[in-house]
């Protein structure tokens, strides 16, 4: 009873086993078309791992059972596999292998516990061979190990098999012991079991008579791969011996019974053991591998195979130097007879890069024979654009070759005449870094006839799809070269072949500017400023090498021009790094010296021209430093007080000193600039300068109000008039502001003199207002009157609201505040006084009678007062209006009005009380009255 615990594990795995075997027959097509088996895969591996070793005695009779299961499963993995490529191992799933293995594994079973074991042997080991094959095509070296343990343990027995099945000879028994050895030599090498390896390969060597012609190539193949592995680690004289053997392999068996995989095996082996034997490095292996090159040459003739072979030998390291001559041969027979595949086309050009370090002209004579010969006749225009970067880069790395641009030129013109298109704009990107590296090592080194080559080789037709940008940087490049050799004419050329988008780049532009000025083509260096200003970039780096080159040449117009773009570009801002009141300055220095040139010359186009930049400068520092400060560092002391004081005299000497030459507008601008530039200075400054300023700042008030005055009485524009007296207005307030605020601290000659000009400007003021029909402000411009005394401005009110017309109204008002104001100031001429009486009467009793009869007992006030002085109140203005008075109480009478007309009669009689005639005038009326009859 003791054997029944271990029995029943036993017999449990056994069911399991048989019941798995059952459910893989029916899972395994659709796991095998399946790209993720799932769990079946490891139901497998699970089941291969844990395989029962002993079935027991009680399973003997399902031994039939389970050697049908296996022989179902590996016939089913069998017709699954050609579904796939089974020449690519990898293709095939690895749940057929698994499949196989275990399907193996039920068979080998069954065998061992059957009754009729012996003829299942050979079936078993050639069954074991194939698992184990694919096992190790899948490097599954556990695997395979386990079934070729299985194998070995037949492999005794093998020779046993031949009487019992009836077999004649032993060699199918030998050779599939021999094919064992072979898959134990080759899972060995796997294993880096080398000691084993030898073992292994001994016994299959021991057993060659009996090899066929697959055993052979699969023992030799297995060498190949061993002699390869060491040569990839550097083993090459083991790699030798091992690739020897795999030849030795080959050669012992006839030609005509191998096949053409042995044949392809057998040039491999020799191309390894070629590179083997090249690697030792001494003269008795250069040689072995020369005679193998021989022998491949003698039975394949030019082949890529032989000549890659020839290249090695070449390459060789000996002693003796490099062999160019030779391996440039070597290329050009490869480029006659090679298929020109990518793979062969990617060959190529390794081996003629490699021969580029070495000889460079030999290099390009290869590439050049093969773009002509294949490239070209074979319209691969796929390799076109290769071929044309590697030559460019080969070329472009050489030393200086004079005929090299002609050369690729010449060369280039052909393959555009065959594929009659450009090459690409990658590759052209590729072409044209090469030669723009070429081009600007010859310019760095004053070379420029050779850098303009490159030019025009950049230039050429092939590259057209390079792009606007690179096309008209190298034809800017050929600005340069022609600009180093002073050859304006070939600058001319090139800048005429560029198209306008190239021509209007800003540097091509400058470049054209360097041209146009040396050249004195001054229009074309004004449209170059002109472009390169209003060019999208607002960094002005381009207008200042303008103005470094125009100074260069000594041309100060050309220089004044760029200088005011850079200022107008930047709208007068802070320009980093250039301090900005320095090139004002420096602007405005250049622009008065050239004034001052025109001038004495007499060009009064110009001079005028000079003088609206000079006063465009002055504005452009008043904006400036109107804007606030920059948070940029320094930006906020931009314009010091020693700054503003500059632009504040210099404004304010160009206006004094060109007052009676200008323009009177343009002499206006700098005055009000020089006032701007007063209002800017810091607070801090001292009481002193405070006064002086003032004084400075009320001359340019007064001076630019003089001017407005003028200007608007000869403008004919209505709104330009307007704007004029506006503008006017504005000036005279602020002296009046700056003259109120500094009189007490005036000395006498200062105050009577400021007075003196500010009457004048508030006659000005007056005209400006009666001009501008703001009459609520006529009045209060007469009253400040009072503080200046001067009758000459409420004289000149008096005739300008006289002569404009105003409301009757506004005129009687104003002119009667002129009036009572000038009865205020001793210094008032009579006679004028007079008319202005009588206007005002006049106007007064047509339209408000009650003005003027006080106006009656005002002029008789004026004639009392003035009887005893030496200019007395006119007589013909008090007949005149002693007259009008009357006949005025005459109008009253008739119109029944009888108290009216005897207050205007008894008015009028007063006034003649003090007409220097006699009393004549005063007999009259007396007699005219009495003649009046009265209503009691």
């Amino acid at each position: 009873m003791a054997p029944l615990p271990s029995a029943r594990p036993e017999k449990e795995k056994r069911v399991r086993t048989q019941a798995f075997a059952a459910d893989l027959e029916a899972q395994l097509p659709a796991a095998a078309s399946s790209r993720s088996p799932g769990p079946l895969l490891d139901e497998i591996e699970k089941c291969i791992s844990t395989f029962p070793g002993n079935l027991g005695t009680a399973a003997a009779s399902k031994c039939q059972e389970i050697d049908s299961s296996g022989t179902t499963l590996w016939n089913i993995c069998t017709r699954l596999r050609r579904n796939h490529d089974t020449e690519n191992t990898e293709a095939v799933p690895i749940i057929l292998v698994l499949t196989r293995v275990f399907a193996f594994l039920l068979l080998c079973c069954a065998h061992d516990h059957g009754k009729s074991t012996t003829g299942n042997i050979l079936r078993l080991a050639k069954i074991g061979i194939k698992a184990a094959k694919n096992c190790l095509e899948r490097k599954e070296l556990g695997l395979a190990f386990k079934v070729l343990e299985k194998v070995g343990k037949y492999e005794d027995s093998l020779k046993g098999c031949q009487s019992e099945l009836g077999l004649e000879d032993g060699q199918e028994p030998e050779r599939v012991s021999a094919e064992y050895f072979v898959l134990r030599t080759a899972l060995a090498w796997y294993q880096k079991q080398y000691d084993i390896v030898e073992h292994m390969y001994k016994n299959c060597m021991a057993s060659k008579r009996n090899f066929d012609s697959n055993t052979a190539e699969s023992l030799a193949d297995v060498l190949y791969e061993m002699g390869k592995d060491l040569i990839t680690s550097q083993q090459y004289q083991l790699s030798v011996k091992w690739l020897e053997r795999a030849y030795e392999v080959l050669t012992t068996q006839e030609l005509d019974r191998l096949s053409m995989d042995a044949s392809e095996l057998r040039i491999s082996i020799i191309q390894s053991l070629v590179k083997a034997l090249l690697q030792l490095k001494d003269d008795g292996a250069l040689e072995k591998a020369r005679g193998f090159v021989e022998l491949l040459q003698n039975e394949l003739g030019d082949k890529l195979i032989v000549l890659l072979l020839r290249l090695e030998l070449v390459n060789a390291n000996t002693a003796d130097p490099f062999d160019s001559l030779s391996y440039s041969e070597v290329l050009h027979r490869m480029i006659r007879v090679v298929i020109l595949s990518d793979g062969n086309f990617k060959l190529l050009m390794f081996h003629i890069r490699k021969l580029n370090n070495k000889s460079p002209s030999l290099a390009c004579k290869v590439l050049d024979d093969l773009l002509r010969l294949r490239v070209i006749k074979e319209g691969r225009e796929e390799l076109l654009e290769r071929v044309v970067v590697t030559r460019l880069w080969m070329t472009t790395s050489q030393m200086d070759a004079p005929d090299a641009p002609g050369l690729l030129e010449t060369l280039l013109s052909t393959a555009l005449d065959n594929f009659n298109q450009p090459i690409g704009s990658s590759a052209t990107l590729a072409a044209h870094m090469l030669l723009w590296k070429r081009i600007e090592s010859n310019y760095a080194q004053g070379q420029y006839d050779i850098a303009e080559k490159w030019c025009r080789l950049a230039l050429h037709p092939i590259f057209e799809k390079s792009g606007d940008v690179n096309m008209a940087r190298i034809s800017r490049k050929l600005l340069l070269c022609a600009l180093a050799r002073q050859d304006t004419g070939s600058a001319r050329g090139a800048f005429g072949s560029m198209s306008d988008t190239a021509k209007n780049e800003p540097m091509t532009r400058f470049l054209m500017y360097k041209i146009a000025i040396r050249s004195k083509e001054f229009e074309l260096a004004a449209e170059c400023l002109q472009i390169i200003s209003t060019s999208s970039n607002s960094d002005p780096t381009l207008l200042y090498a303008c103005c470094l080159d125009s100074l260069q040449v000594n041309n100060k117009s050309q220089t004044l021009t760029a200088l005011q773009l850079v200022l107008e570009k930047s709208n007068y801002a802070p320009l980093s790094p250039v301090h900005l009141p320095s090139l004002l300055r420096v602007t405005i220095g250049i622009t008065s010296s050239l004034l001052e040139e025109s001038q004495n010359a007499g060009g009064e186009g110009d001079y005028e021209v000079l003088v609206d930049k000079l006063c465009k400068m002055f504005e452009g520092a008043v904006s400036s430093m109107k804007k606030p400060p920059n948070s940029v560092k320094g930006t906020d002391v931009l314009w010091t007080s020693s700054e503003v004081d500059w632009f504040s005299k210099n404004s304010y000497n160009t206006a004094i000193k060109h007052i009676s030459i200008w323009p009177p507008r343009y002499v206006l601008r700098m005055l009000v600039c020089c006032t701007s530039f007063i209002s800017q200075y810091p607070s801090d400054i001292s009481e002193q300068i405070s006064d002086d300023l003032d004084l400075r700042k009320m001359f340019c008030e007064f001076s630019a109000g003089t001017l407005l005055v003028a200007l608007a009485r000869s403008e004919d524009n209505i709104e330009q008039r307007s704007q004029d007296y506006l503008r006017l207005r504005k000036h005279v307030s602020s002296f009046d502001k700056l003259l109120v605020e500094r009189l007490p601290k005036l000395e006498e000659v200062q105050s009577q003199d400021l007075l003196q000009k500010l009457a004048v400007l508030l006659a000005f003021d007056f005209e400006a207002a009666c001009q501008l029909k703001a009459w609520d402000d006529l009045g209060e411009i007469i009253l400040k009157i009072n503080i200046t005394k001067s009758v000459r401005a409420l004289e000149l009110m008096a005739d300008c609201i006289l002569s404009i017309q105003p409301p009757t109204q506004v005129l009687i008002v104003n002119l009667k505040r002129i009036i009572n104001e000038a009865c205020s100031l001793d210094a008032m001429d009579n006679s004028k006084l007079a008319k202005y009486m009588r206007c005002l009467f006049q106007i007064a009793l047509s339209d408000n009678a009650g003005v003027a009869e006080q106006l009656l007992d005002q002029i008789r006030d004026l004639a009392e007062e003035s009887r005893d002085i030496d200019q007395p109140y006119p007589t013909e203005e008090l007949d005149w209006i002693a007259t009008k008075s009357f006949n005025h109480a005459i109008d009253l009478y008739c119109n029944g009005q009888d108290e009216a007309c005897k207050t205007w009669v008894g008015k009028a009689l007063n006034i003649t009380h003090f007409c220097d005639d006699g009393g004549a005038l005063e007999r009259l009326l007396q007699n005219k009255l009495m003649g009046l009859k009265f209503d009691v």
